[in-house]
């Protein structure tokens, strides 16, 4: 696993050239610094301000409420105590740092820093408090309490100068609401009509179709939150149907007390005209000289107005823009009735193609016209900026990278480097909105142990994103009714050399065609049509010793099983093909990085090797299948000189959903299920394709891929337990949970907000059924076959989940704007191998410290 963040980086757009630079620790200093002063300056101002004599607020609390949560009510109270760690009384952690922070002995920057971070003491304040009183009993009164009333009194304690503050609730009898009216929407059709009282926020059935709709609530509260809902969505509603001119001054809701009890609701609406659209004009400006270019597309349009609206476009200082994508951004058939949704997706499909800095699309109304029918049509006007065409990036990074079997292999755990990459892109690759990408990075990395290079790497990767659908895909475009679309060609190519394991990386490329297509704006659909990759690894003069004598043993005792002993081999040394045809449904709400709120969800299906499959038995083969094809990289005769292919199927669900618990707390829960079945001859999926556990991002009890496979060990444990061996073979089957909580400790020092964590994770992965699994006799035919202590790694039913390693611990994040930077101290708790390596076992080896960039999930 590799970890890396940027260190200088050098931009250059066009003919013009910046150079920014400056050390990630030294600009986080100066950032930290710069920040925190107004930060402190803005605390001290509200210090002076409040009454430091004042007694503090305990605790705040609602009596007389049986309606609404006490959390929706005091999301209306200003009036706060000082927060509390998890609720607990006393742990006012925040308030112990503000006050430390303005400690006479404290050094007048740190002092600022801490101040800043921390919160002051919860003075009490009868004005605000009189404030929240009101706002209360105006929620009551918007929620159909029209009688409702709240008073307060303040209850000192005795033994120091604290406070608690009630709110006494009388909430008086409910309203209700009994009937709904819309007036004004007699230009309905009566199949928008049915169709606009089918999707009312209110519940009841409508008792009138006619001019004016009516509809009948049943047993409803009166709720003005609800009403401006109500009419929010009837904006909507219009707006969608062609009535473009409506605004909220359009929709009034009249409020009628037929009862004591109850309410009549009427929204009167003006609809004004029913638009079609009209003439589109497309206006885009570019950062070059050129003449401007005017240009009449050829569009579809709707002729049942009348008339047939154009589309025009017209681009000046830009050379390389081709109108036609516009053409293929447009939602809506010029002529059509006017839809406001369908203009919204058309500017996301403008802004997804990349090319735009600035997108506006803007009816007409001056120049709306009438045909000779009286229907009325609205031009649009869309107004673009393109970027700079050109652009060119070099930085410099430091990585870090956990390695795998570093036990076995005597290699350093983690390993500390630098590199350097260059990126060259090309927004407007072929003027239809185009991004062609070409990155080339070269790295470096040693342990603190040693100034000698122990790892290099070169990495050059080249993508082409088209938005939109290539043939003969282009027509799930107009079948899933999606709302933005992209086609991704990639092609990755790597040379390593890893001096530690006497292993070499000659070659390995990877070429990629994806679909990528949205749903909506939450949901997404991926599908990779082609996977392609390719794989040359070259074992040096040293890797028997360093890596394979260390693995199996000096004379194999470690590892008996030749099934298991081949499959290493295979694994690390031969040249091997893999192709998948992969689907991936996505629906994420969780922001890409904060992460404190919505879900992240993911199912993913794919078949692998079956192209291989065939041009073995169809091209290449001779009748019988050896699950080779000819190597591209030349080599001996035999397996060297031939690439390996293993068909398989394979599935996984990863489940992320976060939860605020408050003011800076989230609670994460995540789970993830993995399947990999091989088919065929072999008996076992590609190495790239089977599932691990343990790491930074996964079971942080262990090390990256040392859990598993189930309650074995890849080597023998009959003479000896190994102290940390890493799982090598992987496994077929995965589950894994985990759960983190994780709260505000500082809000801003450093410029940065302190995060602490604490997490518990749990999961393993197995061998799959057609896995021998480690530790079988070489004959199974043999009546005396058994397997070693029974722990062959395999998955065989709901007793499998007894194998499960349960990791723990806490940790420490730090989120700058665009950085997270992550610390895990973790701990086993359950280790279910023989080695009994946990908190509970007789070889407990300590904790382990992870570092990581972003949140573990």
């Amino acid at each position: 696993m590799q970890t890396r963040f940027p260190l200088i980086v050098w931009t250059i757009a066009g003919p013009r050239a910046s150079i920014m630079g400056g050390l990630l620790v030294g600009g986080l200093l100066l950032v930290g610094t710069a920040q925190s002063v107004p930060a402190a300056q803005a605390e001290e101002t509200m210090g002076a301000a409040a009454d430091t004599t004042a007694p503090v607020v305990r605790a705040v609390a609602i009596q007389g409420n049986h309606q609404f949560s006490s959390g929706a009510l005091k999301e209306n109270i200003r009036t706060q105590p000082n927060r509390r760690i998890l609720g607990v009384p006393g742990l006012t952690w925040w308030r112990w740092v503000h006050r430390l922070g303005s400690a006479d002995w404290m050094w007048e920057r740190l002092g600022t820093a801490l101040r800043s971070g921390g919160e002051p003491p919860a003075y009490i304040d009868s004005t605000t408090v009189g404030a929240d009183a009101e706002r209360l009993e105006l929620f009551y009164h918007q929620r159909g309490f029209r009688d409702a009333e709240v008073s307060y009194r303040v209850e000192p304690r005795p033994q120091d100068n604290r406070v608690r503050v009630v709110f006494e609730v009388t909430p008086g009898p409910a309203t209700y609401l009994r009937r709904v009216q819309y007036a004004g929407l007699d230009s309905l059709r009566a199949v928008q009509k049915r169709r606009f009282l089918e999707e009312t926020v209110f519940e009841g059935a409508p008792v009138s179709m006619e001019d004016t709709l009516r509809l009948r609530t049943q047993g409803q509260r009166y709720r003005e939150p609800k009403l401006l809902e109500e009419r929010r969505r009837l904006l909507a509603f219009l707006q969608n149907e062609g009535y473009a001119g409506v605004s909220r001054d359009s929709v009034r809701a009249v409020v009628y007390r037929a009862a004591p009890d109850s309410f009549d609701v009427t929204f009167r609406v003006r609809t004004g005209p029913r638009y079609r659209f009209g003439d589109v004009h497309f206006v885009a400006t570019g950062p070059e000289e050129a003449p401007p270019r005017s240009d009449t597309l050829a569009v579809a349009g709707d002729t049942t107005g009348g008339q047939t609206p154009r589309v025009m476009s017209r681009i000046e200082d830009d050379r390389r823009l081709d109108p036609g994508v516009v053409r293929r951004s447009l939602r809506f058939a010029p002529g059509a009735y006017y839809d406001q949704s369908a203009v919204q997706a058309t500017k996301r499909r403008l802004d997804g193609t990349g090319v735009f800095a600035f997108t506006n699309l803007s009816p007409q109304y001056d120049a709306a016209r009438s045909d000779t029918t009286g229907n009325p049509y609205l031009p649009l006007r869309i107004d673009a900026q393109t970027r700079q065409r050109h652009q060119l990036q070099a930085e410099t990074f430091a990585l870090q990278r956990e390695s795998v079997g570093a036990t076995e292999a005597g290699v350093r755990l983690n390993e500390f480097g630098v590199g350097l990459s260059g990126t060259y892109e090309n927004v407007n690759a072929f003027g239809g909105g185009e991004t062609f990408r070409f990155r080339t990075s070269a790295s470096v990395a040693t342990g603190l142990d040693s100034l000698l290079v122990s790892s290099n790497q070169f990495e050059g990767s080249a993508s082409l994103v088209l938005p939109y659908l290539i043939r003969p895909f282009q027509s799930l475009d107009r079948t899933l009714d999606l709302s933005d679309t992209r086609t991704r060609v990639s092609l990755t190519g790597l040379t390593a050399l890893r001096s530690d394991l006497g292993l070499r990386i000659r070659s390995r490329v990877n070429a990629r065609l994806r679909l990528e297509m949205d749903h909506t704006p939450t949901q997404s659909s991926l599908v990779d049509v082609m996977d392609l990759s390719l794989s040359n690894p070259d074992t040096l003069d040293q890797f028997s010793q360093k890596f394979l004598r260390r693995v199996f043993g000096r004379r194999g005792e470690n590892l008996q099983d030749p099934v298991q002993r081949q499959q290493i081999l295979e694994d690390y040394t031969q040249p091997q093909v893999n192709t998948a045809l992969r689907y991936t449904f996505r629906d994420a709400t969780a922001g890409p990085m904060r992460r404190r709120s919505g879900h992240i969800y993911e199912a993913s299906g794919e078949v692998g090797n079956t192209i291989p499959l065939l041009l073995d038995r169809f091209v290449f083969g001779s009748g019988t299948l050896d699950y080779s094809l000819p190597s591209l990289f030349g080599g001996a005769d035999g397996a060297t000189g031939r690439l390996l292919y293993r068909p398989y199927l394979r599935a996984s669900v990863d489940l992320r959903r976060y939860v605020p618990l408050g003011a800076g707390t989230t609670l994460g829960l995540k789970f993830f299920g993995g399947w990999a079945h091989p088919t065929a001859g072999p008996t076992v999926v590609p190495f790239d394709r089977r599932f691990f556990s343990g790491g930074a991002n996964s079971v942080r009890g262990w090390r990256l891929r040392e859990l598993g496979p189930g309650e074995g060990l890849p080597v023998d444990t009959t003479t000896s337990v190994p102290a940390s061996p890493s799982n090598i073979l992987g496994g077929d089957v995965k589950l894994e949970s985990s759960i983190e909580l994780r709260t505000t400790l500082l809000q801003s020092l450093l410029a940065a907000r302190w995060v602490g964590a604490t997490f518990l994770d749990v999961g393993n992965v197995w061998f799959g059924p057609r896995n021998r699994g480690f530790g079988r006799v070489e004959d199974e035919r043999d009546a005396t076959a058994s397997l070693r202590d029974g722990r062959d790694g395999r998955f065989e039913g709901p007793e499998a989940l007894l194998d499960v390693g349960i990791g723990g611990g806490g940790g420490l994040r730090l989120e700058w704007q665009y950085l997270i930077v992550r610390l895990d101290l973790a701990y086993r708790l359950h280790d279910p191998s023989p080695r009994n390596d946990d908190v509970f076992g007789d070889n407990f080896s300590g904790p382990l410290l992870h570092f990581g960039i972003g949140h573990s999930f």
